[in-house]
């Protein structure tokens, strides 16, 4: 008899106990779902591609156009200049500076090689011959 009133307050407390710990998964997937929004599109609707490599054959640049160096970089400022410049494709790299194009060429680099902190404190800037690339199109195959 003491077991089953034991077992019978334990399965009433059970619902009471995982409410809380399923809000906050709730409220972690909610706040990851915006940070994953914010690190993926930019203001102007472009789209993050990642790191890809910039530098080869003695310094010719993927993205040829150097936009601007400037300590304020971040990516909306970057893709609005080359958006209104008629590019297609800006990179944010070595934290200052943006670069555009018109096409992207080249392999992917890891992630970890653009690990350069923007102005903003929440967007990356590149890093030595490494772009964050944004685009006006969306990625193939995302």
């Amino acid at each position: 008899m003491k077991l089953s009133v034991l077992a019978s307050l334990l399965l009433t407390a059970l619902p009471a106990l995982s409410t809380p710990v399923v809000e906050e998964r709730s409220n972690l997937n909610a706040h990851l779902n915006h940070l994953e929004t914010r690190a993926t599109r930019s203001s102007q609707g472009w789209y993050a591609y990642g790191c890809y490599f910039d530098c080869y054959d003695g310094m010719n640049r993927r993205l040829p156009i150097l936009a601007y160096v400037d300590d304020n970089n971040n990516p909306d400022m970057c893709v609005q200049w080359c958006k209104d410049h008629g590019h297609n494709y800006a990179g944010l790299q070595w934290t200052k500076e943006c670069y555009c194009g018109d096409s992207l060429a080249g392999e992917p680099a890891p992630p970890g090689e653009c690990t350069h902190q923007c102005a903003d404190g929440k967007n990356k800037c590149g890093g030595p011959c490494r772009n964050n690339i944004w685009s006006a199109f969306q990625k193939p195959g995302h």
